[in-house]
C-alpha cells in the first residue's frame, strides 16, 4: 500500500469500514510508515477531539488513539478467525454432501 492510497482509507479506517484484507494492509503500513501515522494523527485529532470539544468532554489524543490502534489489531484477528471458522464449516459442508450423494448412490 503506497501512502496516497492509506490516506484515502483514512476515514473508512476510523469508521470502522474496512473489509479484513484493508485492515490488515492498512494496519501493517501504519507500522512502517511515520508520515501516514502522523496524518492519521491529525484526522483523528480532527473527527474525535471536534465531536469530544461538541459533548463538553476531555480526552488524551494519544492514549485515545493508542487504544483505538489496539482494538483494530483485536478485531483483525477476531475477523480471521472467523473467517477461517467460515471456511472450515464451508468445508465441511461439501465434504458432508458430497458423502451423502457418493452414500446415496451406493445404496
Amino acid at each position: 500500500m503506497d501512502c496516497k492510497e492509506f490516506q484515502r482509507l483514512i476515514p473508512e479506517f476510523l469508521e470502522d469500514e474496512l473489509d479484513v484484507r484493508q485492515l490488515e494492509v492498512f494496519l501493517g503500513h501504519i507500522d512502517k510508515c511515520k508520515s501516514c501515522k502522523e496524518e492519521l494523527t491529525i484526522q483523528f485529532l480532527v473527527e474525535v477531539g471536534t465531536k469530544r470539544l461538541e459533548d463538553g468532554t476531555n480526552f488524551n489524543l494519544k492514549d485515545e488513539l493508542d487504544n483505538m490502534m489496539k482494538d483494530a489489531w483485536q478485531r483483525l484477528h477476531t475477523r480471521k478467525k472467523l473467517l477461517k471458522t467460515v471456511f472450515f464449516l464451508q468445508a465441511l459442508v461439501i465434504i458432508e454432501c458430497v458423502a451423502a450423494i457418493v452414500l446415496g448412490i451406493v445404496l
